[in-house]
């Protein structure tokens, strides 16, 4: 099996090749350079499913953003009136 190489320098790895790697639109393709010879590692793309859950453990409270935008208002109105009394 075989691929050209563009004039950019690009080459499209070969369905049957992708598959083996299990990597798909989105996946990356890893370039191991050993002697004289390149060897392809696959990293599948993540899936929104596999990712479910994974970023709870870094998430704050959960504040609406009705409440947000009324403190930050309250806060810039006061912060006016504060830089208005200093003249």
């Amino acid at each position: 099996m075989y691929a050209k190489v563009s004039k950019k320098g690009q080459v499209t790895i070969p369905k049957k090749i992708r598959k083996i790697l299990n990597v798909d639109a989105e996946g990356v393709i890893v370039f191991l350079l050993e002697k004289n010879e390149i060897k392809l590692k696959g990293i599948p793309a993540a899936k929104t499913k596999d990712l479910a859950g994974s970023l709870k453990k870094y998430a704050g409270s959960y504040t609406p953003l009705k409440k947000a935008r009324s403190v930050i208002q309250r806060k810039v109105a006061n912060d006016a009136a504060t830089e208005g009394l200093s003249d």
